[in-house]
C-alpha cells in the first residue's frame, strides 16, 4: 500500500511540473499591425512602401493596398520594448506619411490614436501625389549601327514646391549642362544593369515652384554605357550591352524632409549622390518603359 501511494505521488508531481509557470517561459503576444493605404492619382501599380522608424522592420502593400505587418519580438535583454514609433507610408513621388504607434512593455498600448487596440488602422491612409513623371521614349534603339537615341522627362509638380536632385552632363564647349544618369536594366537578368558613366558630371539641384512643369531631355550615345558590374578579368568590350529588353529608369531623387534618412537606407540607397542599381527598388509612381537594343 505504501509503495502504491508513493507511484501515485511520483505520478502527479511530473505531471505538475509539466505545466509549472517557472518551468515555463510564458507565450509572448505576437505584435501585429494592418490597415489599408490609397494613393491617389496612380498612374502605376506600385505598391506602397511601409517602414517603421526605430524597429527598422518594413513591408509592402498587396495589390488591393492593404498591409498586414507582424513585427518581431520586442523582448531583449534590458527588458521589453517601450516607447512611441513612427508608421511611414512611402512613395517617391508622393507626399510621405506616419501614424503613431504606441508600445508598452512589448505589446501595444490601449491608449493608441492612429491603430486599435489590435493594432488595426482606424482610418483609410491617403497619399497625395508630389510629383507626376511620364518618361517617352522609342521602341527601339540600333546602338550596334552607331545611333545616338534620344527621350524624355515630363515633369509635373503638384501642390507643393519640390526640390529634385539629377545627375547632369557638362555640355561641351558651353556653359550649360543637360541631364544625364539613366539605368538600362536588364528584364531577363537586373544583374545586367548599364548606365550612361560618361555622361555623370555631377549632382545637380532643382527648386520647382507649385504647379509648374518642365522636360528633361536625355541624348544618349552608343558608349556611352558601361556596367555597373565590372569584370577586371573582361575587356569592356566583352561586358558591352547585349540585345534584349530592358527597363529605362532615369535617376532622379526627390527631397522629403520629413522622412528619415535610415527609411531610405532600408531600401539600399546610402548616398543619393551615387547612382546605382539600388535605385532600382524605389517606389516610384511611373509607368514602366523599356526598350528594345539592338
Amino acid at each position: 500500500m505504501e509503495i502504491k501511494q508513493k507511484i501515485i505521488t511520483l505520478f502527479f508531481f511530473f505531471c505538475g511540473c509539466t505545466s509549472n509557470p517557472f518551468w515555463e517561459d510564458p507565450p509572448t503576444k505576437k505584435v501585429n499591425i494592418s490597415g489599408v493605404v490609397v494613393a491617389e492619382d496612380r498612374a502605376s501599380n506600385t505598391p506602397v512602401y511601409i517602414w517603421i522608424e526605430d524597429l527598422d522592420v518594413s513591408d509592402y502593400t498587396d495589390s488591393t493596398g492593404s498591409f498586414s505587418i507582424d513585427i518581431p519580438s520586442l523582448e531583449s535583454e534590458n527588458g521589453n520594448f517601450s516607447g512611441l514609433v513612427r508608421v511611414f507610408y512611402y512613395i517617391h513621388n508622393y507626399i510621405a506619411h506616419h501614424s503613431d504607434l504606441y508600445i508598452t512593455d512589448g505589446r501595444l498600448t490601449s491608449a493608441q490614436t492612429d491603430f486599435d487596440d489590435d493594432g488595426s488602422l482606424l482610418d483609410t491612409v491617403r497619399l497625395k501625389k508630389l510629383v507626376s513623371l511620364n518618361l517617352d521614349i522609342e521602341p527601339s534603339w540600333s546602338r550596334t549601327a552607331g545611333d545616338s537615341i534620344t527621350f524624355r522627362m515630363e515633369i509635373g509638380i503638384n501642390e507643393k514646391p519640390v526640390t529634385i536632385f539629377s545627375h547632369v552632363n557638362q555640355i561641351s564647349g558651353q556653359q550649360g549642362y543637360e541631364p544625364s544618369g539613366v539605368l538600362f536594366s536588364l528584364i531577363e537578368n537586373q544583374d545586367a544593369t548599364y548606365f550612361d558613366d560618361n555622361k555623370i558630371d555631377f549632382l545637380q539641384r532643382y527648386d520647382f515652384e507649385p504647379w509648374s512643369s518642365t522636360t528633361w531631355i536625355y541624348n544618349i550615345a552608343p558608349d556611352d554605357l558601361v556596367p555597373f558590374i565590372i569584370d577586371d578579368y573582361i575587356s569592356l568590350d566583352g561586358q558591352s550591352v547585349s540585345p534584349g529588353y530592358y527597363r529605362v529608369l532615369p535617376f532622379l531623387f526627390i527631397q522629403h524632409n520629413e522622412v528619415p534618412d535610415k527609411l531610405v537606407q532600408s531600401i539600399g540607397i546610402s548616398e543619393v549622390s551615387n547612382i546605382s542599381t539600388d535605385f532600382l527598388n524605389m517606389p516610384l509612381d511611373m509607368l514602366e518603359k523599356t526598350i528594345s537594343i539592338e
